[in-house]
């Protein structure tokens, strides 16, 4: 039995293993432990086999690719020129391989330009052979595509709070695009277009797939997959404060166990995919470093289990200093221990035992002495691990990390360093073989699971 297991594993299509770890540069500008620099990121580089850096952004006048922060990405004489410094990266790690990403909800200046730009052949052009000129500048391997196609709102909420999310809805109009067939067909053209000139000097094309986006309307999959080396499925913040300020919900779900969570989980996105044509092997599954935070009131009831009333956006992290975002050595600092149930005031209650396919959260009710609570649903390395077993289990190329400046860069939750990441590497290396897709406990002990 044994031999006849090994037979067939080994006629099992092999498939590259992947961790793509993505970098946004903006933690440069970050004090103290929030500030991520190059030398900060070299730890955690040892877990990956792609660095993507972001973002760049797109000129709304020749539709030329130019970096969002030029004194960031090109100031060489303050001793940024990051562009440089993240693409030298190669020379310490043999075998990583760097890429720029554009878009990401970063590039904030008239997001019109991400439509406009697939409308005609001459500014597709232009695009790709800015792409082509900046790649062989500074000695990246390939360009990542996160491009900011309108998102869908939310059906229960008419509107999203002053932030990030307003600026795309004002932008895009509530997220209807009359042509979104037509920029569904440009962007497959702009993807062949821009491969056939990657090609040639092997440089890779990646797509990124942000959260909120209507994936029918833009990605033709069958399409476009032949186009694309790789897909990074962006499998997080399905509810935020932005989104859903009155509600506070899970934040990055595995699995579908709610009706109101049907479609919002990783696994829907993923067999989405699947189902429409995608190789698995280029599917990568995204694993967030970070939390979604909502206020309680003493309307929001006393159990803390989602969905629950909330009034808005958490507080800002001391670090971070985002309103509605905790990276995760912000919470982890502050969930009740087991050895310390006399926590200090501002702790909070973690809970994962219960739906854990759901994902893990935290909270403090408003009391007498403190009239707001606060509600976070966050990942943690046990549910990186989880996600990293369900694309092993999907036989899928490999895991995304969105960011590494999220991840607990300085070890401060338990002298761990990158512990997200470590997780996730470590349990899509060891998880369930991908001959046998069909019966995974994700939460099981099949191996390692924390950092």
């Amino acid at each position: 039995m044994q031999f006849l297991l090994l037979l067939f594993l080994a006629v099992v299509p092999a498939f590259e293993s992947r961790v793509i770890c993505y970098w946004n540069g903006k933690s440069f500008w970050r004090e103290g432990t929030a500030k991520v620099t190059v030398d900060d990121l070299k730890p955690g580089l040892s877990h990956c086999t792609h660095l993507i850096y972001g973002y760049a952004a797109i000129n709304d006048d020749n539709y030329h690719l130019e970096p969002i922060d030029k004194k960031l990405d090109l100031d060489t004489d303050k001793g940024q020129g990051l562009w440089k410094k993240v693409a030298a990266l190669k020379k310490a790690q043999p075998g990583l391989l760097i890429l720029l990403s554009v878009g990401g909800y970063e590039d904030t200046d008239d997001m019109d330009k991400y439509l406009d730009v697939l409308e005609k052949p001459a500014r597709r052009t232009a695009f790709v052979d800015s792409v082509v000129e900046l790649l062989a500048k500074y000695g990246f391997d390939g360009i990542d595509l996160a491009w900011q196609f309108p998102h869908q709102e939310e059906k229960t909420t008419k509107s999203a709070m002053g932030s990030i999310w307003q600026k795309i809805t004002s932008a895009f109009g509530s997220g209807v695009d009359k042509k979104a067939s037509l920029h569904r067909d440009f962007f497959i053209a702009l993807c062949r277009e821009l491969k056939a000139e990657l090609r040639p000097d092997n440089r890779i094309l990646s797509l990124a797939v942000l959260p909120h986006i209507n994936a029918t309307a833009y990605f033709d999959v069958r399409s476009l997959i032949p186009y694309v080396d790789m897909v990074n499925l962006w499998t997080v913040d399905f509810k935020t404060p932005d989104r859903t300020p009155d509600l506070a919900d899970y934040v990055h779900p595995l699995t579908y166990a709610k009706p109101r969570l049907e479609h919002q989980n990783a696994e829907a996105i993923v067999r989405h995919w699947l189902n429409n044509g995608a190789e698995p092997h280029k599917l990568n599954i995204g694993v967030a470093t970070w939390g979604r935070s909502w206020v309680l009131t003493r309307d929001s009831g006393l159990s803390g289990s989602p969905p629950l009333k909330a009034d808005g956006a958490g507080e800002k992290g001391p670090h971070t200093k985002t309103k509605g975002l905790l990276a995760y050595y912000e919470i982890c600092t502050r969930l009740v221990s087991p050895t310390n149930p006399k926590a200090p005031e501002g702790s909070l209650r973690k809970v994962s035992q219960s739906e854990r396919s759901l994902g893990t959260y935290c909270y403090s009710l408003p009391d007498r002495k403190v009239s707001e609570g606060l509600w976070v649903g966050f990942e943690e390395p046990e549910t990186a691990a989880a996600k990293a077993a369900l694309a092993k289990t999907h036989r899928l190329g490999g895991i995304a990390v969105l960011d590494l400046a999220l991840d607990d860069p300085r070890g401060v939750c338990d002298g761990n360093k990158f512990p997200i990441t470590k997780a996730a590497k470590l349990n899509f290396d060891f998880a369930i073989s991908p001959a046998f897709p069909a019966k995974v406990d994700y939460f099981g002990k099949k191996g390692p699971i924390k950092g």
